[in-house]
């Protein structure tokens, strides 16, 4: 977003102003400067994760990690372990169409 510059025209001289930033803008570079946007991004994955298959599949899950743009599940179900091998793609898909292609680039399920 294009910040608005403001100019003053006074006798002789012209002075130009920056506009305010808007707070959301603040916010955001303050929340990547700290590095908590991407813990925010792993505990929006964390959570889709959980609604997208709650019970028995939440329950077999290690771990879930986010780390350079991929998805890594660890499940302690080689049963589950199988059947969500069969639906990688269609789990990856749903993964970028929630939060985009950019953000999950791979999916991996040990």
């Amino acid at each position: 977003m294009k910040r608005k510059i403001i100019k003053y025209t006074l006798p002789k001289q012209s002075i130009y102003i920056t506009a305010p930033k808007t707070l959301d803008s603040v916010l955001i570079k303050s929340l990547k400067s700290l590095g908590a946007d991407r813990r925010l991004t792993e505990r929006a994955i964390i959570k889709y994760w959980r609604d997208m298959f709650g019970g028995s599949i939440t329950n077999s899950t290690n771990n879930i990690v986010y780390k350079d743009n991929g998805l890594s599940i660890f499940l302690n179900s080689s049963v589950i372990k199988s059947e969500l091998l069969m639906m990688k793609q269609q789990i990856l898909e749903k993964f970028q169409k929630q939060f985009g292609k950019d953000n999950i680039r791979y999916l991996n399920i040990y």
